[in-house]
């Protein structure tokens, strides 16, 4: 299911189909949301509202939008229910210097933190970005997103509650256009929120 809306009620509407999501008795959901405004905002307004009720929420943050200064300001009432995992998985520099982790690293470490929070809600961040870097094959990419869509689907099987959220893409991607609707196709549910009517 995709559905438009402004920028004003994107956040509003997304909580509130996520909170009726919530509430059904489903083992977890899997949900995508795409926004075409910046994907720092819309990762920072969207936890504030997923952590309102008092329900803690793990973030795997690959875009680098919750910096420890920002912390504060995306969830000021949910002190002690909110961790964020960064998730870095591109960026040669890193990978040359030997400190860049692997997506086996980096899902150890994130459900560690879960087993730590013990978060059923879970916010993936800007996943699909670093899977667009031109440093990184197609092929490894394309393969890296299998692996990240089938976490995501177990996690979903296992009652987690999963949303990922994603910038709309513009310009050329190449062959690597169709990773956004492969994403959404093994989603529960999709949401376009968008800045503009």
């Amino acid at each position: 299911m995709i559905t438009e809306m402004t920028t004003e009620t994107a956040a509003g509407t997304m909580v509130d189909a996520m909170d009726e999501t919530l509430s059904e008795t489903m083992p977890g959901r899997f949900r995508v949301c795409i926004t075409d405004r910046s994907i720092h905002d819309a990762a920072l307004e969207l936890s504030a509202s997923l952590t309102e009720g008092g329900e803690p929420l793990l973030i795997m943050d690959a875009c680098d939008c919750f910096q420890p200064s920002r912390i504060s300001r995306c969830a000021p009432h949910s002190a002690g229910l909110l961790h964020v995992v960064r998730a870095i998985m591109s960026q040669p520099v890193m990978a040359a210097l030997g400190t860049l982790e692997t997506m086996g690293e980096i899902w150890s470490r994130f459900h560690a933190a879960q087993r730590d929070l013990q978060a059923r809600q879970i916010l993936v961040v800007g996943v699909l970005d670093r899977l667009y870097d031109p440093e990184i094959l197609t092929r490894d990419a394309a393969r890296t997103l299998g692996g990240i869509k089938s976490k995501l689907e177990q996690l979903a099987k296992d009652g987690f509650d999963i949303t990922v959220l994603c910038e709309s893409q513009t310009g050329n991607l190449g062959t690597r256009a169709h990773f956004l609707s492969s994403l959404c196709a093994s989603a529960d549910q999709v949401s376009v929120a968008s800045a503009s009517n």
